[in-house]
C-alpha cells in the first residue's frame, strides 16, 4: 500500500536522538531515593521521590557536592552545543584552556544574582532530564538572554525524546519550582505546564513561542537530527500532527520535620516514609486533575529540602 505519511523515514532519522544526551556522571550519585517511582493513578504522570544525597559521616544533605556538580554543568546547560564544540576544538588546536575558561565565565554571567532566583531549579531540571532520563536538551533560553537579571519567559527548558509507542517526536516542556510550601510549588508548577501544553484561553504562557524559538535556535549541532526534528516543527508538514507534547518538572519544598524523615530513612521505617510519599502524591494527583493534565505524559521529580532558600543562597555564593 502506498502512503504519503513519512513517519517510517523519520523514525530512522530520530534514532540517534538519545545518543546526543550528554553523559557527565550519574545523578543518583548526588541523590537519595526515598521511594520507588509512583505512577499517579488514572494519569500519565510518573513521580520520582528523592532528596539531596546524604553523606555517610553526619547523615546530612551533601549540598556542596550537588552544587559543585551543577556549577560544573554551567557550560553544557547555558551555552550552545556549537559554542561548546568550538571551544573544545580551540583547546585541541592551541593546547590552551583559555577558550573553555571564557565560555564558563560567559555561562556564569548569564545567571541572575537575585536571591529569589529559580534558575538553580532550572539547572537541576536539566541535570535530571539529560543525565538521568536521557532526554537531551534541544532548547535553552540562556544564550538568548540580553539581560542576566531578567528571567527567560515560557518553559524552563525543552528536552526531546522518541515516543516508545510510535517512534515519533516527544517534546518535554520543563518547569522547576523550588518553594517553601509544597502545595504552592505543585500548584504553580502544574498551572504553568497546563498553560504551556494545553494553551487554554488567556494563558500567560504558551508553547507557540517556544516552538518558534525551537525552529530558529534548535540546539543539537547535528544536521541530520536538526533536519528530522525540523520536519516535525514545520506546520506545513504532516509530521507536525505527530508531535507529542509532554511535561517535565522539578518540585522542591521545605520539609519542616526533615530531621524526622532522616531518622525514618536511617532506621528503615519504610511505612512512615511511604505514608509521607502517599500524602505528597495525593497533592500532585489533585493538581494534575484540576489542571486537566491527566492525559499528558509527565515526568516529575519531587524533592524535600531542609531549606530551599539556604540551598539557593549556597548556589549563588558558589556562582560568585
Amino acid at each position: 500500500m502506498i502512503t504519503s505519511d513519512k513517519s517510517f523515514e523519520q523514525v530512522d532519522s530520530l534514532e540517534n536522538l538519545q545518543k546526543i544526551a550528554r553523559n557527565a556522571g550519574d545523578p543518583n550519585a548526588y541523590l537519595d531515593t526515598l521511594e520507588t517511582a509512583t505512577s499517579i493513578a488514572n494519569t500519565q504522570t510518573l513521580v520520582r521521590w528523592h532528596r539531596i544525597g546524604h553523606d555517610a559521616t553526619h547523615d546530612k544533605p551533601d549540598t556542596d557536592k550537588l552544587i559543585d556538580k551543577l556549577i560544573g554543568l554551567l557550560i553544557d546547560f547555558a551555552c550552545t552545543r556549537k559554542e561548546r564544540d568550538e571551544a573544545i576544538a580551540e583547546v585541541q588546536k592551541t593546547g590552551s584552556m583559555q577558550a573553555t575558561s571564557a565560555l564558563h565565565e560567559k555561562a556564569r554571567r548569564l545567571f541572575t544574582t537575585s536571591k529569589t532566583t529559580g534558575e538553580v531549579g532550572e539547572l537541576m531540571l536539566y541535570f535530571f532530564a539529560e543525565h538521568l532520563l536521557k532526554y537531551p536538551q534541544i532548547l535553552c533560553k540562556f544564550p538568548l538572554k540580553t539581560n542576566p537579571n531578567v528571567h527567560a519567559h515560557g518553559a524552563d527548558g525543552v528536552h526531546a525524546s522518541v515516543d516508545p509507542a510510535t517512534g515519533h517526536l516527544r517534546l518535554h516542556w520543563g518547569e522547576a519550582k523550588l518553594y517553601q510550601d509544597l502545595g504552592a510549588a505543585i500548584e504553580d508548577c502544574f498551572i504553568s505546564l497546563s498553560e504551556m501544553i494545553l494553551e487554554p484561553a488567556n494563558a500567560k504562557k504558551t508553547k507557540r513561542r517556544d516552538v518558534e524559538l525551537l525552529r530558529d535556535f534548535i540546539d543539537i549541532n547535528d544536521s541530520a537530527l536538526e533536519l528530522a526534528i525540523g520536519e516535525y516543527l514545520d506546520p506545513d508538514n504532516v509530521l507536525s500532527k505527530k508531535v507529542r507534547y509532554c511535561g517535565l518538572a522539578v518540585i522542591g519544598f521545605d520539609l519542616a520535620d526533615y530531621n524526622t524523615l532522616t531518622d525514618e530513612v536511617a532506621k528503615k521505617k519504610v511505612k512512615d516514609v511511604s505514608d509521607r510519599v502517599e500524602k505528597w502524591a495525593n497533592k500532585i494527583k489533585s493538581s494534575v486533575e484540576k489542571h486537566e493534565l491527566v492525559g499528558i505524559t509527565m515526568d516529575v521529580f519531587c524533592i524535600p529540602f531542609l531549606s530551599v532558600q539556604e540551598f539557593r543562597n549556597a548556589f549563588l555564593k558558589r556562582l560568585g
